[in-house]
């Protein structure tokens, strides 16, 4: 029987979620878009102090499923905007978690995972995680995942990641201000399991109330950011350019 997509475990007052397609890099494909919304909105996840996700394997995610973009680029920009609601619930599912979330990042972090670890309310990185918004290679640009990387790094970081494309290491990621923790490599999986453990401790009630206040300081478009850049994205990804541009990159591929 094969493993699941998403995997689950419980400590405490913490709940773990695990990207479970290591050999393919835990791809955000849409099985797994759909599995990992379901825990997030499990009886488990909703009533826990915390929820950790972390990638199996070498990578936390490689980010969108480039089979599933080449597949649909005979679509037009309407179903193009359809095939982003699962994406979009994705984030919004996250969001709306009553406790605090956490990105555990080791290896890359890389467009929809970039995304993901920067809609978490805190990011603890390996000393050797990179992440990077590579979207542009393809013609693209990370517009959905937008709203999460500028409410963690602001406007003009998010636009630099964008427009160059490049991996950023994760002492960058932290003066940028996505990560808040980076710990050596053999010592990752010890750091957070203390830092899980003092987190299970907690009440969820007070990590729960103490989240709404922080919230509260901030903006509230985040739902309208989603959108917007849920309507760009499907008017980029029916044109020529981006077509172009995914149709290169799986030739350089095959190479």
């Amino acid at each position: 029987m094969s493993e699941p997509l998403v995997r689950t475990e419980q400590r405490g007052e913490v709940h773990i979620v695990w990207l479970n397609e290591p050999e393919r890099k835990n791809p955000l494909s849409d099985p797994m878009i759909e599995r990992l919304s379901a825990a997030l909105r499990s009886p488990e996840a909703r009533a826990a102090a915390a929820v950790v996700i972390r990638g199996a394997g070498r990578t936390f995610s490689a980010g969108g499923d480039l089979r599933q973009f080449h597949a649909s680029l005979t679509t037009d920009a309407s179903e193009q905007f359809e095939a982003t609601t699962s994406f979009r619930r994705l984030f919004l599912d996250l969001d709306d978690l009553p406790g605090v979330t956490i990105a555990a990042v080791e290896g890359g972090a890389y467009g929809g995972g970039c995304g993901l670890a920067a809609a978490c309310d805190i990011v603890i990185a390996a000393g050797t995680a990179t992440f990077a918004c590579p979207e542009i290679r393809l013609g693209a640009f990370p517009m959905v995942i937008a709203p999460a990387l500028v409410r963690a790094i602001g406007a003009r970081n998010t636009m630099a990641l964008a427009v160059s494309g490049e991996k950023v290491g994760a002492t960058r990621a932290r003066e940028l201000g996505l990560v808040a923790e980076v710990v050596d490599e053999p010592e990752f999986d010890s750091f957070l399991s203390a830092y899980v453990d003092r987190l299970a401790g907690v009440p969820a009630q007070v990590l729960h109330i103490g989240k709404m206040a922080v919230r509260a300081g901030g903006a509230d478009d985040y739902r309208v950011g989603l959108e917007s850049g849920s309507i760009l994205r499907s008017l980029l990804f029916s044109s020529p350019a981006f077509h172009d541009g995914v149709n290169a990159f799986v030739q350089r591929a095959r190479r």
